[in-house]
């Protein structure tokens, strides 16, 4: 199975540089399509409920605070 960090590498490969919380949520919409069409997750990193967006701790911890452009 893929990991959060394997689906945001993805998501910024196809877009480009955008802030930490736009990839949050990004990655969160990716995972719920999966869910809806397929059944199944993309990731098992666990969504978290903060105010204001949905979070991906392992991918905030590793991450926050800075512009997403090239993720190694």
């Amino acid at each position: 199975m893929t990991t959060v960090f394997d689906v945001a590498k993805y998501i910024i490969e196809k877009q480009g540089s955008m802030s930490t919380m736009k990839l949050q949520k990004l990655v969160c919409y990716a995972q719920a399509w999966s869910l809806v069409w397929d059944d199944t997750p993309i990731f098992e990193q666990k969504i978290e409920a903060w105010v204001g967006s949905p979070i991906i701790k392992e991918l905030y911890d590793a991450f926050n605070g800075t512009l997403f452009s090239i993720i190694k």
